[in-house]
């Protein structure tokens, strides 16, 4: 049975429709204190937040947009858009950081980017969806020295795209990206 790295929601500030500043105490009590469960319970239990190291990766400029397929495990996310690359933390990852440890699996394997620097730049706490209620984002920018690829091409498809190719698929964009998109626009980097 999956395990899967989790806190409790209590610890977290309020859901919010934004980026949440990621604040140093905060991102050292995720980094140190959480702890495993079955990702069963994990998905149906409020009371703990899954942590998602969640990547937006950029590449000469450019962001790597995907598409959930049908061949992906979530359904509720199927036929979206995301700008994240991400996925669960579980005990095989965890090393010094388990956040960190888990976001280089994640770059590696869903596309293949070995060489990057990670810099986190917020949480992203939703309670929109049932998906959102049991998971936390520490989103990171990753620049990368590697041209990212869809590795699992059966539960992903991808590219690059500047922002203003990425704008208009906004309403297709998965609730998490929607939040980094905003948070990018506010950042004067999307006019």
């Amino acid at each position: 049975m999956e395990q899967v790295y989790v806190l409790p929601a209590s610890i977290f500030p309020p859901p919010q429709n934004r980026l949440i500043p990621l604040e140093a105490p905060l991102l050292q009590k995720i980094e140190l204190e959480g702890f495993f469960i079955e990702r069963p319970r994990a998905e149906e239990d409020p009371t703990y937040r899954q942590i998602i190291p969640y990547a937006l990766v950029r590449y000469q400029g450019r962001y790597l947009l995907m598409r959930r397929t049908q061949g992906g495990g979530e359904a509720r996310l199927h036929n979206r858009y995301t700008l994240g690359v991400g996925g669960h933390i579980n005990p095989e990852d965890v090393g010094d950081n388990p956040v960190l440890d888990g976001l280089r699996r994640e770059l590696l394997e869903e596309v293949g980017v070995r060489r990057y620097t990670a810099e986190p730049v917020g949480l992203i706490v939703m309670a929109d969806s049932p998906v959102s209620l049991v998971h936390a984002g520490v989103v990171f920018v990753v620049d990368s020295e590697d041209e990212p690829q869809v590795v699992e091409v059966d539960k992903l498809e991808g590219r690059l795209a500047g922002l203003e190719e990425i704008w208009p698929l906004y309403e297709g964009l998965e609730g998490w990206s929607k939040v980094v998109l905003d948070w990018l626009k506010q950042q004067g980097n999307l006019v």
